[in-house]
Formats: C-alpha cells, structure tokens, sequence
C-alpha cells in the first residue's frame, strides 16, 4: 500500500514523465511514430524538429506539465486560495516561460489575449472567440473550444484539493473556466481530477478509478452548465470513456489496445477525444503503470496531453516507487526541478487543511 507522500510524488512524476516523452511523438500517426523512431518511444528522446516541441533536450516537458506545475506554486504561495487572481499570477508565470509561444494551445492562446491582451503569435494557432471578422456572433462560439487543455492540468486540481466530491468538482471548475470556460472541456477536466482523487485515497483498485472519471464527468458538464458555461457542440465526455473502457478491457497488450483506440475513439485536440482515450489505456493495462504512459505516448496525435493525464493517475494509484526509476532524476536535471520539494510543500498544504477539518481523503464514489 502506497503512502500518501509516495502517491502525490508519484502522479507528478508520471504526469512530467508522460508530458516530456510524449513531445517526442505528438503529431504523428502510430505507424509514423514506429517508423520514424525505428520502433515503439519507450524513453525519453529529443523531439524532431517537425513537433511543437522542437525547443526541447530530452526528458523536458511542455505546457501539459508546466501549466498545472505553475498552478500549483500559486496556489501553494498563496496558502492553497484559489481565485482569479492567483490563477492571473500562474498564467503570468507560464507567459513569461521561454518557450511560451511554442506550446500555447488555441484556446489557452485566445484566453491569453483576452485576460493579458497577449498578441505574440503561437505555433499551435488560434481559435476565434466566437467574433469573427465580419462582426457576425457564432452560437456556441462556433463549437471551436472545447479541447482538452483543461483536462491536461485538472491533476493539479486533485493534488491542492483532497477534498470532498463536491468541493474536487468545484474547484476543477474553478481552474478550468479561466482558459475553457465551456461544458465539454470543463467535463473532460473534471473526469481527469476525480481519477486522480480517486487514485490517491487508499485501496483504491483501478475499477473505482475508472467509475470515479465517468462519474466525474457527468457532474462537471452539469455543474459548468448550471454555472453558465459556455454550451458546445460535440460527443459526451463520460460516454466516450464508456466506449473506451469497452475497447480498453478486450486487449491484453497496450500495444494493440492503441490502434484500436486510436481508430475509434481519437487522441486529439478535442476533450471528447483525449480524455475517453486516456481511460480506454487505463481500462487496458492502467494497473501495469510504466505500460499505461507508452501507450499514451505511442498512441499518436497529441500524446503528450495524453500521456500526461494517463501518468498523473496511474502514478497516484500506484506510488512512485512503482515507476521507473530514472524518471525522477531524469524530469529534475532536465527541468530544473526539485518534484521532491513540490509534493513535500503540496502535503504540507494537506496537513493544514487536514488539521483545521479532520480531513480524510475521499473519493468521488463516496
């Protein structure tokens, strides 16, 4: 049975883990993947110069991490108060990251200008905040924002917030409306919190994991919905990661389990993509954690948001120790991290909560 200090590690580790391998592969195809790196990505390996990632030496991690890492120093600095403002500082923060520009999604990006009035231009593009050029208002916003780049920070949700269901979706909500204030993003954001919650209370098995997301998807587009988010257009989230889990669970190996996902589920940009993928590896091989992250990282298309959900969760569930061990050292030299001293001040910041509320973490199923 895995410590609490141990799962908290572990789900950093995983997620910078899954986030820097997977910039090696994001873009292509399966077969572009293995044919281009002479086989399955099974380590950490500089980005060809044709990705996002171009900027990066091996073992560096892209937005995936850096966003919910700078979220969580804000938070932390400002004793574990989420609002506006601290969000403000944290994104401030990822505005003034060098590779910036590199990695801005588009509707990361078109918050960015809003809030900062950014006008750099981003490698990833742009998408219109429902105001086209010739002055016309889309309904829905032309159904442009509902990616996943909420759900690829919500572990950092869970890792500032052990606390009751009620309280985890609210304060996914929270985080996530500052750059995808829409139903379907803020549910694929809210599935991947409750995982990682999920995964961090003890005994908990991969089963409840899996409940916990689609549970948690469900209440995070009800709970966007009543709060005025934005509507979209577009495939429910928790009934993907149901089809997914389906197609996850006929597979004894991730190496074929991913075609098919691929095929039918997708591993994109949109949150009805990426999010039911990351269930669907879990469903397949999420209790074998070293497993689980190559198979995001070779399931082609955006795999280092993938692999990133994927490593958040099955690093909580299973413990650092169950990792590889040269992630850890790896991440820190290449980063310049210190993940050790941010799992230690992010259980500090539980202890606290913990003593002022006779805290007891829960998960979504309870």
């Amino acid at each position: 049975m895995s410590t609490l200090k141990s799962k908290v590690l572990g789900s950093l580790v995983g997620a910078a883990a899954g986030d820097a391998m997977g910039a090696a592969t994001e873009l292509r195809t399966i077969e572009q993947i293995k044919r281009d790196f002479n086989g399955w990505v099974t380590t950490f390996v500089v980005p060809p110069q044709d990705t996002f990632g171009r900027c990066n030496d091996a073992g560096m991690v892209t937005d995936d991490f850096t966003q919910g890492r700078f979220i969580l120093e804000a938070v932390l600095d400002h004793d574990g108060e989420i609002n506006d403002d601290v969000l403000k500082e944290a994104f401030k923060r990822w505005m003034d990251f060098p590779f910036y520009p590199n990695f801005t999604g588009p509707t990361t990006r078109a918050a960015m200008q809003r809030i900062f009035d950014d006008t750099r231009q981003s490698l990833q593009g742009s998408v219109e905040a429902g105001e086209p050029a010739q002055g016309v208002a889309l309904v829905n916003k032309g159904n442009a924002s509902a990616t996943n780049g909420a759900a690829m920070k919500a572990w950092s949700c869970s890792l500032v917030s052990l606390s009751e269901p009620d309280d985890l979706i609210t304060t996914t909500y929270e985080i996530a409306r500052f750059t995808h204030n829409n139903v379907i993003s803020v549910s694929g954001a809210c599935a991947v919190s409750t995982a990682v919650n999920a995964a961090l209370s003890d005994g908990t098995k991969l089963r409840d994991v899996l409940d916990a997301a689609i549970k948690g998807a469900d209440q995070g587009y009800a709970y966007a919905e009543q709060q005025g988010a934005t509507m979209m257009a577009g495939p429910s989230v928790a009934r993907r990661i149901e089809l997914a889990i389906q197609i996850g669970q006929k597979h004894a190996s991730w190496e074929t389990a991913v075609s098919e996902l691929a095929d039918i589920i997708g591993s994109g940009l949109h949150a009805s993509e990426a999010v039911p993928a990351v269930f669907g590896i879990l469903a397949c091989c999420g209790d074998d954690p070293e497993s689980a992250i190559l198979a995001a990282v070779n399931i082609g298309n955006d795999t280092d948001t993938v692999a990133t959900m994927v490593g958040s969760i099955v690093g909580a569930l299973h413990g650092v120790e169950a990792l590889p061990g040269n992630y850890l050292p790896v991440l820190n030299k290449a980063n310049k991290f210190d993940l050790e001293d941010l799992a230690a001040r992010l259980l500090r910041l539980h202890d606290l909560h913990s003593s002022i509320n006779n805290f007891v973490p829960k998960t979504i199923l309870q």
